[in-house]
C-alpha cells in the first residue's frame, strides 16, 4: 500500500494543484462578474437610462418581472429580457 502512494502521491498532488489553479483563474471571477450583473439587472428601475446589447439606448418605461419596456424615442418603447440589458449608464 506505502508503495502504491508513494509511487502516485505526486500524481494526485499535481493534478489537485491543477484543480485550485483553474478554480482561481477560471471559475471564481466568472461568478463574481455574474454576480455582479444581476446585481445590476436588479437595480433597474424606472427612469433609469440603459444601453442593451444590441447598442440600443433608452430610459426604462417600466419592469414588468423578467421584461423591461424601454422608451427609445417619443412614442416608440420597445420590450426586452432583463437580460439584455448590458449597463446601466444614470
Amino acid at each position: 500500500m506505502e508503495q502504491l502512494f508513494g509511487k502516485y502521491s505526486g500524481m494526485v498532488i499535481t493534478f489537485v494543484i491543477w484543480i485550485a489553479v483553474f478554480y482561481f483563474l477560471l471559475i471564481q471571477p466568472n461568478k463574481k462578474k455574474q454576480k455582479k450583473q444581476q446585481e445590476m439587472l436588479d437595480s433597474i428601475k424606472e427612469g433609469t437610462e440603459v444601453l442593451t446589447i444590441g447598442g440600443i439606448k433608452g430610459t426604462v418605461v417600466s419592469v414588468l418581472g423578467d421584461y423591461v419596456e424601454i422608451r427609445v424615442d417619443k412614442g416608440v418603447k420597445l420590450t426586452f429580457r432583463k437580460s439584455a440589458i448590458s449597463t446601466v449608464l444614470q
